[in-house]
């Protein structure tokens, strides 16, 4: 069991003087939740050396919050017009109606502009117009408002993928990883990525830690196929993709 930490301590482990900012902070937490994490390095040590980070991290954040936390009434967080803008951006989102869609959470983020969710929505509707950089735009401007969200990271990194920008496209799905290593999606994204750059057997490690997080899910059973046959190794690649097949039956 970690011991509790001190504030002095939690700077330590992430090799940081004391008062460094929450931008040094978080970079210091992904450079070493990339190195420790165990979805990386399965031993005991690097197991207890991750939550150790992991818990410097969050104390820090946590602490940083209380310091910053602004006083508010609820009518100033969540003024009741934006949300209604935003309820009404929903129901046409939810028609794909994309384009009218845009309109009214642009009137939730004008009322309200640290509006995370309104933020988020927005991308994805540019996203499903191909309307790409101006996603990016939007997820962006969710992860200045929340550096954490798991589902900015994600999206992001499907944006950049679209937009062919690989490389960049990886470091969002690291982040979304780092966030949620349970996500069988965010592994299969990143797999689907990892092939596109010829990295045949890391996409294959990637589909394979989405397979062991959900061995239903078929999308990375058909994609493992693909790059197994791509590789060369047909017969493993054909049963991958019939397994893929049963479960979509």
């Amino acid at each position: 069991m970690v011991p509790r930490l001190n504030i002095s301590e939690c700077y330590k482990i992430l090799g940081l003087e004391p008062g460094a900012s929450m931008k040094e902070v978080r970079q210091a937490y992904r450079k070493l939740a990339l190195r420790y994490h165990p979805d990386k390095d399965s031993t005991q040590k690097d197991g207890d050396q991750f939550k150790l980070i992991t818990d410097a991290y969050q104390l820090l954040r946590d602490q940083r919050k209380t310091e910053t936390k602004p006083v508010q009434k609820f009518s100033d967080i969540y003024p009741e017009d934006a949300v209604t803008w935003y309820d009404q951006a929903e129901v046409l989102f939810a028609k794909r109606k994309y384009r009218e869609a845009l309109a009214q959470y642009g009137k939730a983020t004008d009322r309200l502009p640290r509006y995370e969710n309104a933020w988020l929505r927005k991308g994805n509707c540019f996203s499903n117009l191909k309307r790409y950089d101006d996603a990016l735009v939007c997820y962006d401007k969710v992860l200045e408002i929340n550096p954490e969200s798991m589902s900015a990271w994600n999206l992001k990194g499907i944006c950049l993928s679209d937009l062919k920008r690989y490389n960049e496209a990886l470091d969002s799905f690291d982040e979304a990883i780092i966030l949620n290593p349970r996500h069988e999606a965010v592994w299969n994204f990143r797999g689907v990525c990892l092939y596109s750059l010829k990295r045949l057997e890391e996409a294959i490690d990637s589909f394979d830690k989405a397979i062991k997080i959900n061995p239903i899910f078929a999308p990375a059973w058909r994609n493992k196929g693909n790059v197994l046959i791509k590789m060369g190794n047909e017969d493993e690649g054909k049963r991958c993709i019939e397994q893929a097949k049963k479960l979509q039956l």
